[in-house]
């Protein structure tokens, strides 16, 4: 088995979410079984029971038990990935990615990937389907996807499916909910082989209608023509600056802080609009705009404080597993309403 590892320091520009987090494997035969073992997630927890110091007789601690909560610990390090309810019942990795074993026979993909955020409270495998989609026919744009499995630790999330298309040309992602797909599915533990075939094909299934739909979306906005002066106005509706200056509640400084900000973010996206290489086949286009948003979204915004990985996890769950629209989704909203 050839693994590939990137431990240099990280740095976004251009690269996956993945990059720099967790392992990348060259081989693309791994079973599920074998990448959670290449990628170290091959680990198994178990829920203890929680208790508190309530004092101590001679010498020795007494502990009251909290009722119904239990801490979810790993079996390598007895580390704690969270603290769930009576009723939770953990879902062992090598059970849960089992599921991935079937996508990988429905669909023909391979792991690319794998590896855990938050100390390991949620583990992820990514998985490369081996057809891309060329919007509007052309050869420099060019959509892989990708699925995310992801299981969690902490009672967070269930196990989960989700669709992650990558713009080769610059590894920017699209993961904006569309109106006629699907993009995520929670995935229904099973142990039977036919239920477990029957999530994969569900799985599989979102996955083409999802790239399906991205298609005619693309398609249409690369179809449609967007002058200089409509990206200015597209921009200031996606950062406003001008309701900045009239505010009169905050203080002259906080306002200065705020406006300064949108402006360095708006002439950011400008900048990438105008210049970047791989935008000019698609100049002045709708999706030229949407690309310059999704470009700063995925490369340009700089985390701050903690670890180069903290960093990077910060980045790849804005980027993959937002929980709130970010920039890039509210782009799209826009320009689809326009």
């Amino acid at each position: 088995m050839t693994l590939a590892t990137d431990n240099t320091i990280f740095s976004a520009q251009g690269k996956t979410p993945w990059a720099n987090l967790g392992t990348t494997f060259e081989e693309e035969g791994l079973t599920s079984a074998q990448a959670l073992e290449a990628a170290g997630q091959n680990w198994t927890v178990e829920l203890k029971p929680l208790a508190q110091e309530i004092g101590e007789d001679e010498g020795e601690m007494i502990y009251d038990p909290i009722d119904g909560f239990f801490s979810v610990q790993r079996s390598t390090d007895l580390k704690s990935m969270g603290v769930v309810k009576t009723r939770y019942n953990p879902l062992q990795n090598h059970e849960g990615f089992l599921l991935g074993d079937d996508i990988l026979d429905a669909s023909g993909a391979h792991w690319v990937a794998g590896g855990n955020l938050k100390g390991g409270s949620l583990v992820w495998m990514l998985a490369q389907l081996p057809e891309c989609v060329y919007i509007a026919g052309m050869e420099d744009e060019a959509i892989q996807p990708y699925m995310m499995v992801s299981n969690s630790h902490d009672g967070s999330r269930a196990l989960e499916v989700s669709v992650t298309p990558l713009r080769l040309i610059c590894n920017n992602m699209f993961t904006a909910a569309l109106k006629a797909a699907v993009r995520t599915i929670k995935i229904r533990h099973t142990k039977n082989m036919s239920g477990r075939i029957n999530e994969a094909k569900r799985a599989v299934g979102i996955t083409h209608a999802y790239m399906a739909e991205l298609e005619i979306l693309g398609t249409s906005l690369v179809n449609q023509s967007f002058s200089n002066a409509e990206f200015d106005a597209f921009l200031e509706s996606l950062i406003p600056t001008v309701e900045l200056e009239k505010e009169l509640n905050a203080s002259e400084n906080n306002k200065s802080l705020a406006l300064t900000k949108a402006l360095n973010k708006q002439e950011s996206i400008k900048n990438i609009w105008a210049n970047k290489p791989d935008l000019q086949n698609i100049k002045n286009t709708k999706w030229s705009a949407l690309q310059s948003v999704l470009d700063y979204n995925d490369h340009h915004i700089e985390s701050r404080g903690g670890s180069d990985i903290e960093k990077a996890e910060r980045r790849m769950s804005r980027i993959l597993m937002p929980m709130t629209a970010n920039i890039g989704h509210k782009a799209l909203d826009i320009l689809t309403h326009i």
